[in-house]
């Protein structure tokens, strides 16, 4: 007890003197230490499970608006998709307003806002086919319309919610609005394998340079810069891998070889263990795909040889990279 007069002396003092200000010790008592911020900011097995139920939930809407699909009105299946993930969203957001929270009223804000979420991009669609008249093919354009609106209502609902979820969902669904618009206008055009490969590694680019621009926006909001690249990686190279198979494969397979390796620069530049794993999956696609392309005519045994060594090969380059250039968290601490 008297070390603790003591220390509260001192602090007075400090703070009389002018060298210790009452803000200075706020700042002190609200700053979260690095264990504490890094555990909020990984996502835990509980965490998944929640999303889970939160898909599920989704999944039983999606069954009722099929059961009723023939026989409702399409005023029904706009309440059931984008009325139901409305109201979805609003007990989300009445149980989020709490001063405090715990990890299961935590837990369930995210699986009723990723249920909301989703039935508000399916309402979304519908609503753009109901005002079309029609779901005999598909509405590309008036779908890009629905993307686009979805995803400024997300980004205007995350400035009430503050969800991460949010917010990455109306940028990911934003962006899907470009992709949508490009192939309503070359469904009919009869363009080549190699002008859609190009509007799939446009949009993957898009996703991963507007996450950076809402984040630069949203500077408080940590862990969503990074979020889509993984994904954008995996879509551009295996848009890549695909084309290479095209009237173009020489060309395509280049850019390939090319995009791998600077996918393995990225994954060192960013300490990222995700895209190491995608820049070392289509390595191995890569290796096995020379070994059966251009070394077929030597035989089966010969093929299979050239793809040992280079599966070994990838293997080695891998396991280098992860230990020599990619820090764990404990180093990055």
């Amino acid at each position: 007890m008297t070390d603790k007069n003591k220390a509260l002396q001192t602090i007075r003092a400090y703070i009389q003197s002018g060298i210790v200000t009452e803000d200075d010790i706020r700042a002190i008592l609200t700053t979260k230490s690095p264990s504490q911020t890094e555990k909020n900011d990984k996502l835990s097995a509980v965490d998944v499970m929640f999303y889970i139920a939160g898909f599920v939930f989704f999944a039983a809407i999606m069954s009722l608006i099929t059961q009723s699909w023939n026989t409702g009105e399409g005023l029904l299946h706009i309440f059931l998709s984008a009325g139901i993930g409305a109201i979805v969203w609003m007990v989300a957001f009445m149980v989020a307003r709490r001063e405090s929270l715990s990890d299961v009223q935590n837990g369930m804000v995210d699986a009723l806002l990723l249920t909301g979420t989703l039935l508000i991009v399916v309402g979304g669609y519908i609503i753009a086919n109901e005002i079309v008249n029609g779901y005999d093919d598909v509405n590309f354009i008036p779908a890009a319309v629905a993307f686009a609106i979805v995803g400024a209502v997300h980004v205007g609902f995350d400035r009430l919610v503050k969800r991460n979820l949010v917010l990455l969902m109306g940028i990911f669904t934003a962006v899907l609005a470009f992709p949508s618009f490009m192939f309503g206008l070359l469904k009919d055009a009869n363009a080549p394998v190699d002008v859609w490969t190009a509007v799939v590694i446009l949009s993957a680019g898009l996703l991963a340079f507007g996450t950076r621009v809402v984040a630069k926006i949203y500077a408080d909001r940590k862990g969503i810069e990074r979020s889509f690249d993984g994904l954008a990686a995996f879509v551009a190279l295996l848009a890549m891998y695909i084309a290479s198979y095209s009237d173009n494969e020489g060309l395509w397979f280049i850019l390939l070889i090319i995009s791998v390796l600077t996918v393995f620069y990225l994954c060192i530049v960013f300490q990222s263990k995700n895209l190491l794993g995608i820049a070392s999956l289509f390595l191995v696609l890569t290796v096995i795909t020379i070994s059966f392309r251009y070394f077929s005519d030597y035989g089966v045994s010969v093929s299979l040889i050239v793809a040992t060594v280079g599966l070994l090969g990838s293997a080695a380059v891998a396991t280098t990279i992860n230990k020599k250039y990619i820090k764990s968290p404990s180093q990055n601490d």
